[in-house]
């Protein structure tokens, strides 16, 4: 028998690091702790850890494994493991986090992190990973290895700026020199990357018809944005990048601040800000948004947020109607913020 969501017996919680991973194995029912070790975080690993496995749950793996987003690490992990267990969860960092919190945990250390994602995965079931295609591959790290090099940018820049020594002067223009030359080429060669993939183009084509948003900022977009069909409305989209406002309100101490939760995808939130900008001014939706929030006397940083939230809204909409976009629909809908 095939593993399926509904017969898994096990959750497998795993965490990861460069060189190797270590891993719990619990029973979903009892929560009762079945089995832990470590493995190289390599190919003959991975064919390891599916053996030890067999041992305990059987050859068919009938299993909820689960792991942290922690970017390139796992990566060969979770191809490995894609298919052959019941259900594969890769889950916000956060999310388990704030999971041993809850539970007042006061160690930390390898082992006990997989069995802290174990028994995440045994409490909150979180939804089942899906491999991203080899395109959104490519586009990604195109897009995150564009998010390094605009950090060394920055970070020259700032050693410049409080240099005086002609030599090392001399040598730091020449690196962000360099530096932008890198970012300018990999810039193009996400865009021409996106618009050989037929899915990625036509998304492109759709994104860059809300105003405001330019072709190496739609693509930046395309790079980072989740499956949509994983998600149920716009709102689940805004939580994912973490633009969403947090409330702080306490007792009687009254209304405070709302900032982005940022409990999300940083590159998105960067791909949008001056896309933000830009459509506070010439998106008529977008404008007349920024105007009514200015006039509730909101500062100039919300009023962005909010206008990102609104952006990532409308991307939204043209992406799973696969229209284009068109604001008198909007206004004639009388969308409200």
């Amino acid at each position: 028998m095939n593993p399926t969501k509904s017969n898994h017996k096990f959750c497998l919680g795993i965490d990861i690091s460069k060189a190797d991973y270590h891993v719990a194995l619990l029973h979903r029912e009892s929560g009762e702790s079945i089995a832990r070790s470590k493995f190289a975080n390599n190919p003959q690993g991975h064919a390891k850890l599916l053996d030890w496995l067999a041992k305990y749950t059987g050859a068919d793996l009938p299993l909820h494994a689960c792991m942290e987003a922690t970017g390139s690490y796992g990566e060969s992990l979770a191809d490995h493991l894609d298919g052959k267990v019941a259900i594969l969860s890769v889950v916000n960092p956060r999310a388990i986090k704030a999971h041993g919190d809850s539970d007042l945990r006061r160690c930390k250390s390898d082992p006990a992190d997989a069995r802290l994602i174990a028994d995440y995965c045994r409490s909150k079931q979180p939804r089942a990973w899906q491999a991203p295609s080899p395109a959104q591959r490519k586009n990604k790290a195109i897009s995150r290895c564009l998010a390094n090099l605009k950090k060394d940018r920055t970070r020259e820049s700032n050693r410049l700026d409080l240099c005086s020594d002609k030599t090392v002067v001399k040598a730091l223009k020449a690196h962000i020199k360099w530096i932008e030359k890198q970012i300018a080429k990999l810039e193009d060669e996400l865009l021409a990357a996106v618009k050989e993939d037929a899915a990625s183009a036509r998304a492109l084509e759709l994104i860059v018809g809300i105003k405001g948003i330019g072709e190496k900022s739609a693509a930046y977009l395309i790079a980072e944005l989740p499956d949509l069909t994983l998600l149920k409305n716009a709102r689940q989209l805004a939580a994912y990048a973490g633009v969403t406002p947090r409330i702080f309100q306490s007792g009687t101490s009254g209304k405070t601040r709302t900032p982005m939760s940022k409990a999300g995808n940083r590159h998105i939130r960067k791909a949008l800000f001056f896309p933000a900008m830009s459509a506070m001014r010439f998106n008529p939706i977008c404008k007349a948004f920024a105007e009514r929030l200015k006039e509730k006397g909101k500062p100039s940083i919300v009023i962005i947020g909010a206008v990102m939230t609104k952006l990532l809204h409308l991307i939204y909409g043209v992406l799973k109607s696969e229209k284009p976009f068109n604001p008198d629909i909007l206004k004639k809908a009388q969308i409200t913020p």
